[in-house]
């Protein structure tokens, strides 16, 4: 039977008198009774325990982070923001490009006020942006293990970082987020039609970014 301990402000997690740890031996901890009563209900639910998005597992991820696998991640954020989506617009169809700039254009112009940067477009596959904020960074060095596991794995999926910080901060929803970041297969699907496989491979998406909802509203 596992139990639940109080343990420095926080909770972790005990079995036969051991303490459950992570991989790299960290301990499972969480920041409130919520969460940790949500561990104990999905380490007993063996598709959760498959499932590399659900709660325990995310908390999991979270837990193991060392600060060389967090310095590794606040890079990949980096690199995922030189090319945002939401910047992109390398596209014959300018009827497309006025769906994204009308989507995308507040988001962006609130993210470079916010972290005093400036973003150019990308129109072409030798651009990309080369973001040195000092407020992103520093906004990135303050983020806790499990915030910042949710905005690397959303941007990852998403391919926007811009897009995953509204989440995160939540300005949107999983729904909305999902909407905005499928404007590309939504403006195809309307000309073309969707193959069987891309409905799939959005069902998983759609899924992925609501299970990580989950665990956003449950950290805190």
């Amino acid at each position: 039977m596992i139990e639940i301990v109080e343990y420095n402000k926080k909770y972790i997690f005990k079995k036969k008198q051991s303490k459950i740890r992570t991989q790299k031996g960290y301990l499972l901890e969480v920041n409130n009774k919520t969460h940790a009563n949500l561990i104990i209900s999905e380490i007993l639910n063996k598709k959760k325990l498959k499932d590399p998005y659900s709660l325990i597992n995310l908390t999991f991820f979270s837990c193991d982070l060392n600060d060389g696998d967090k310095e590794e991640i606040k890079l990949k954020i980096i690199e995922i923001l030189n090319f945002d989506l939401t910047l992109y617009r390398f596209y014959e169809e300018e009827e497309f490009k006025v769906i994204l700039e009308k989507n995308f254009k507040p988001y962006v112009t609130n993210f470079q006020e916010i972290f005093k940067t400036k973003l150019i477009l990308i129109n072409s596959m030798l651009e990309y942006n080369d973001v040195k904020s000092v407020d992103f960074k520093i906004f990135l060095d303050n983020l806790h293990n499990f915030e910042l596991t949710i905005l690397f794995k959303l941007a990852t999926l998403t391919r926007s970082v811009i897009l995953s910080f509204n989440f995160l901060k939540k300005k949107i929803d999983y729904n909305s987020l999902y909407k905005l970041s499928n404007l590309e297969y939504t403006y195809q699907q309307k000309r073309w039609g969707l193959v069987d496989e891309q409905k799939l491979i959005n069902r998983n998406n759609f899924l992925v970014m609501k299970n990580i909802s989950f665990f956003l509203k449950n950290i805190n």
